[in-house]
């Protein structure tokens, strides 16, 4: 198998299907899977081809298995065609709140808004299609007067929209943080597709948080899914200064007061929170 081969994964939930689509994210989680979709239906996660053999797949396709309406379906796509495959999936255009226009390089331009903002997708999440996207879009809109002059990290970053954002809207610092490699080489490059100055994407997870000085950001961004924000949240209040603003999204609704509760365990207050469909995002207050 080829190296620039990712498996992608599909599992179609069986009844309760929202309930057992979060089930089978949290599961994917545990094996080598890197970035997941999460459809009304079914759940899509990649991965690298050699990272998964035939024994692994095997086993994943039994833990799926009580969750699933049908058997689970693999295939596998080539990095290079990742926009080919966007623009055979009908990617277009966006505008969220009539004030930031998300698209593609190879869609003419849009509507003139405020923050117009050029993806490459690649392999990455974050075309501003999915609602965790616009919601966290909405909200930081919302917080717009807050980002001037703000150092702001980005956990999970990866196409770095919603960092290059940030930075359009007054960020002096932008610091991206993405578990994969190629994530962090997508957001560099649409940063410097749209002129951003102090965006910068490493690779890692919230370990690189560590050596960091407490209360170092103003602002924390986390599209990510909830078992992640329920094991890594506490790092990322810590580097939030006092006052600072932490917007997360990559959940239910209904687990709202289960994340509501784990951040106002540490000291967090709930300010601001969306919904749409069954996804939610919120904006808590250190």
């Amino acid at each position: 198998m080829k190296e620039e081969n990712f498996l992608r994964l599909t599992a179609f939930a069986a009844e309760p299907k929202q309930q057992n689509t979060e089930i089978m994210l949290a599961l994917l989680g545990e094996f080598p899977f890197n970035t997941f979709e999460t459809h009304e239906d079914h759940v899509m996660a990649f991965a690298h081809g050699e990272a998964i053999d035939d024994n692994l797949m095997a086993e994943i396709r039994e833990t799926l298995s009580p969750f699933c309406s049908r058997p689970v379906e693999t295939d596998f796509i080539e990095k290079q065609n990742w926009n080919e495959e966007w623009e055979k999936q009908f990617f277009d255009p966006i505008t969220v709140d009539d004030t930031v226009h998300i698209r593609a390089p190879f869609h003419p331009e849009g509507p003139k808004t405020l923050y117009c903002i050029t993806i490459e997708p690649r392999m990455s999440f974050g075309t501003g299609h999915h609602r965790t996207t616009q919601m966290m879009i909405s909200l930081m809109l919302q917080q717009s007067e807050l980002f001037k002059q703000a150092e702001t990290l980005d956990m999970g970053c990866g196409t770095g929209v919603l960092g290059i954002l940030a930075e359009k809207m007054g960020a002096t610092r932008v610091h991206g943080i993405d578990n994969e490699p190629w994530a962090v080489e997508n957001a560099m490059d649409n940063a410097a597709t749209n002129q951003c100055k102090v965006f910068e994407a490493q690779y890692g997870d919230a370990a690189l948080l560590k050596p960091m000085d407490d209360g170092c950001f103003d602002i924390v961004l986390a599209n990510i899914h909830l078992n992640v924000l329920m094991t890594d949240g506490k790092a990322y209040l810590r580097v939030l200064k006092p006052g600072g603003l932490l917007f997360v999204s990559g959940f239910y609704g209904q687990d709202l007061p289960l994340l509501n509760q784990y951040f106002e365990g540490m000291g967090a207050t709930l300010i601001s929170n969306t919904q749409l469909d069954e996804w939610c995002a919120a904006v808590f207050r250190k």
